[in-house]
């Protein structure tokens, strides 16, 4: 088994490219299966490195995914979608490591702290809970190691309009509490990253928090406004628990629609406290040097800024 083989499934999307990119910066010598359901998404500058191999695969064909992860010393999981890609699909990826005897697996997660939740308190973490389990009833057999990369929520993502913490148009930020309380951020580029040290570090095992910046939603106006050269409005929306009720009202309404409340519930765990991150592991990768809100704002321009998700 060689240990500078990385097997990335999901290898079309943003994370993976982001993750791709990182390594091969960092570690020339690295050799990356990638998995897609479509290889022909695949850019032509990652798809014409000769450190990359493509693989097509989908999530649900074991065989295929089993070629493709042979002879990796870890799998990277980049799967976004649906319940049964993100919990299915996954579990059927891990046995396939198993079967394959690759030892380590970084489930698809990137995200806020999502342990301490119980499931349907945030009905689009759930699936991450389902996977942790399996990984863990997995590892308990001697079989494989889960590797869980938690970064809050990605700071491309909170000026979008779903979120519901500003309203970039209108220049407008809503404050459910205080408008004080933290929101801790991370950009996708700082993430994948981490990841990708992550990845190379065969003794990297179990959950890892890092983290770019936390701030409350008055500091991420203060930030918008001294960045773009005007005064936002800060907009109080109610206390806490008004936001439980109102998120609550938002699933019941359109429960099938996630993008009509999964970001009051984001706001919910996250300004609660209840998903914060522990202790940062940013130190073990120090080369690392994560992007603050102040540097994200002042790489975009007001008018891209709600839209920096994508690229």
């Amino acid at each position: 088994m060689s240990p500078t083989t990385i097997a990335i499934a999901g290898f079309t999307g943003k994370m993976a490219r982001l993750i791709t990119t990182a390594l091969l910066s960092t570690h020339p010598d690295i050799q990356i299966h990638g998995i897609a359901r479509s290889p022909e998404k695949v850019p032509a500058s990652i798809k014409n490195n000769k450190n990359v191999t493509i693989f097509s695969a989908s999530a649900t064909d074991a065989a295929a995914l089993r070629n493709a992860l042979r002879g990796a010393s870890v799998c990277i999981c980049c799967y976004l979608g649906d319940d049964a890609l993100m919990v299915a699909g996954q579990k059927l990826l891990i046995d396939a490591c198993i079967a394959e005897r690759v030892p380590r697996y970084i489930a698809s997660d990137w995200s806020i702290d999502f342990r301490p939740l119980a499931f349907g308190e945030h009905p689009t973490k759930d699936a991450m809970k389902h996977v942790q389990a399996y990984l863990e009833e997995r590892e308990q057999e001697g079989k494989i190691k889960g590797v869980h990369v938690l970064n809050g929520a990605f700071m491309e993502v909170i000026w979008a309009a779903f979120t519901g913490f500003v309203d970039v148009g209108k220049d407008t930020f809503f404050a459910w509490g205080t408008g004080n309380e933290g929101i801790e951020v991370t950009t996708m580029a700082d993430a994948a990253a981490y990841t990708a040290r992550v990845a190379v570090d065969g003794g990297a095992n179990g959950f890892f928090n890092f983290l770019g910046d936390k701030k409350s939603v008055k500091e991420l106006a203060k930030l918008y406004g001294d960045v773009y050269g005007m005064t936002p409005t800060v907009e109080n929306k109610g206390t806490l628990d008004e936001l439980d009720i109102a998120k609550k009202a938002a699933f019941e309404a359109d429960p099938g629609n996630p993008y009509a409340w999964m970001g009051l519930f984001y706001q919910l765990v996250m300004l609660s406290g209840k998903t914060s991150l522990g202790p940062l592991d940013n130190e073990r990768y120090s080369m690392i040097e994560p992007k603050n809100v102040d540097a994200f704002l002042k790489e975009h321009t007001k008018e891209s800024v709600a839209n920096s998700i994508f690229f």
